[in-house]
């Protein structure tokens, strides 16, 4: 992949997919600790069907059936930029700051955010970074042109890619967002893998998923749960992040098929 080119695979996206024409995408429902030279983290595949899926690593054990997290943490903390950068440059560099060690380009698919202008912020997609050695100076190459003039006094924030640190041993936690559903079973960190944003797919549910209760939010270890269970005595464990809704069946019946929103 070409720096920047992220890529977005959209199978027979015209017309009709019959039994007999449908694709296979075996690749998907693979983890491994072998990197997919295809693909990047944070490439998305969607399907014909609507399903969507997203290439992603792990930092522990991810279950399939519920949700892995996003753990991430953030790369570089508030700081402002070690030099000034013209309107329509495409780069920047951060001044030194505590962090880790970060090698070449392992910040691509991350983002960065820019302040010191009141209603001017500005967010960029990073396609690129340069090496650092811990707590040094950073720079780092954006999917898009500033679009104002900064200086050594604008401060910023840089954040890895989301995709490239997911987990779920079970236990989970209420204070991670989720991510999605893995395609497969991850049995270990550093492994590449799949994760569903959205589309059909089955989740975990609580026992309160029945009746007229329709939509479903992530709890802790990536079940879902009705809204109703916010004021119950396992409150530590409930999140808002809204997941989608049932399709098929309920926590007593078949199912759920649930249609997950991404």
């Amino acid at each position: 992949m070409a720096k920047g080119k992220a890529i977005v695979v959209i199978p027979r996206q015209q017309g009709y997919v019959s039994h007999e024409t449908a694709g296979e995408w075996d690749f998907i429902y693979r983890a491994s600790t072998v990197k997919d030279a295809a693909y990047d983290i944070g490439d998305h595949v969607k399907l014909a069907d609507g399903r969507e899926f997203v290439y992603s690593k792990s930092s522990g054990v991810v279950a399939s059936g519920q949700a892995a997290q996003f753990v991430a943490t953030g790369a570089i903390p508030y700081v402002v930029l070690d030099k000034a950068q013209s309107e329509g440059d495409k780069e920047i560099t951060f001044a030194a700051v505590t962090h880790s060690a970060i090698a070449k380009d392992e910040l691509r698919g991350g983002f960065i955010v820019l302040w010191g202008v009141a209603l001017k912020d500005m967010t960029r997609g990073i396609i690129g970074n340069g090496a650092s050695v811990a707590n040094a100076s950073i720079k780092i190459y954006l999917d898009g042109p500033l679009t104002r003039d900064v200086t050594t006094s604008t401060p910023g924030e840089a954040y890895e890619n989301p995709y490239a640190n997911l987990i779920n041993t079970g236990g989970g936690s209420s204070t991670l967002a989720k991510a999605g559903i893995a395609a497969t079973y991850v049995s270990a960190a550093d492994m590449y893998f799949w994760v569903q944003k959205s589309g059909f797919v089955f989740i975990a549910p609580q026992s309160d998923m029945i009746t007229n209760k329709i939509g479903g939010y992530f709890r802790h270890d990536g079940s879902i749960q009705a809204d109703q269970a916010f004021s119950s005595l396992q409150a530590g464990n409930d999140t808002t992040q809204y997941a989608g809704h049932r399709v098929i069946g309920d926590y007593n019946n078949n199912g759920p098929l649930f249609n997950l929103q991404g």
